[in-house]
């Protein structure tokens, strides 16, 4: 059974020969972003936050500060 879907900012009609052709293409559309860029790693130390946490000079909590490792970005080299 065909099916008729609306693409686009214009909403153009698009006929596909059935739901499964249309979800095979909106797939192959999508494809994955990896996560970490080749050749990085996620930083050891702040676990990829690019943070770490120290108790407050007057003892009442943590404060944030840059990773001294990764310098703030999360990601160092691999």
């Amino acid at each position: 059974m065909a099916a008729i879907v609306l693409e686009g900012r214009k909403r153009v009609p698009v006929r596909y020969s059935d739901w499964g052709a249309w979800r095979d293409e909106l797939a192959a559309l999508d494809a994955p972003i990896p996560l970490v860029p080749p050749g990085t790693r996620s930083c050891a130390l702040c676990w990829g936050a690019g943070r770490v946490h120290h108790q407050a000079r007057n003892g009442e909590g943590l404060v944030p500060s840059p990773c001294p490792d990764c310098g703030g970005g999360g990601l160092v080299p691999a």
